[in-house]
């Protein structure tokens, strides 16, 4: 394979807490964080974050991996500007954003019709479910007659993040990032208590199936489909 990966493929197995600012707010006790339209996505920086960490892990299992670890996330955890790797947010499917952007404008062009605040939860609501828990106190313990909602990011949403390349990279540095992805195995908030369960992959076209990009990402990563590392590889 001759492609370089520009695409990095988040698909959610189970409900994930991505915590932030949404458009117009919910009224959950901890929102999801969304875009102007009220879709919600994965941030850059978290990305990022977890896609270090992984690359981390890798070079611990092999070594040789680290001056690539390096060179894709910078030396320091302050994703300064020597690294060769620019991670886009991770996104809902272009037709979805575009459909979404048609209709508030369609909705905001029609004084007569509802719009706003409203119509931008409603957007969320679509994508997302409340989770209601016992509020605990400082110490661990039930706070009596409180209740906490969590907004959660539904499982089977796919969001897919743009990656930029300040130069082309070598075999070694796609190797390393395959590898992280394949170890970026969870994200967001209550990952303990088996929430933000997500499959990584890595693609050449943002439209791949999942199936392909698995493909893809193993042999990227020097695996064989059984997951052995190939022989030339070793």
């Amino acid at each position: 394979m001759t492609a370089v990966p520009a695409f990095l493929m988040v698909e959610l197995a189970a409900p994930a807490v991505f915590s932030g600012a949404s458009a117009a707010g919910t009224a959950a006790d901890a929102d999801v964080v969304t875009d102007a339209h009220g879709l919600p996505y994965l941030p850059r920086h978290r990305i990022a974050a977890r896609l270090r960490d992984a690359a981390a892990g890798a070079a611990r299992a092999d070594p040789a991996l680290l001056p690539s670890a390096h060179a894709l996330f910078g030396a320091s955890r302050g994703h300064g500007p020597d690294r060769i790797l620019r991670i886009g947010h991770a996104l809902p499917p272009e037709p979805v954003r575009a459909a979404i952007a048609w209709a508030l404008e369609q909705r905001a062009a029609d004084n007569s019709a509802e719009h706003g605040p409203a119509l931008l939860r409603a957007v969320t609501d679509a994508f997302t479910s409340l989770e209601s828990s016992v509020e605990m106190d400082t110490g661990g313990a039930p706070v009596e007659g409180r209740l906490r909602t969590v907004r959660v990011l539904d499982p089977g949403l796919r969001l897919t993040a743009a990656l930029r390349w300040t130069r082309t990279p070598g075999r070694t540095e796609v190797r390393c990032l395959a590898r992280a992805a394949l170890a970026f195995t969870q994200a967001g908030l209550k990952t303990s208590r088996g929430r933000g369960r997500v499959d990584v992959r890595l693609a050449a076209e943002p439209g791949q199936d999942r199936h392909g990009a698995h493909a893809a990402t193993l042999t990227w990563a020097g695996f064989g489909s059984d997951g052995a590392v190939r022989e030339e590889e070793m």
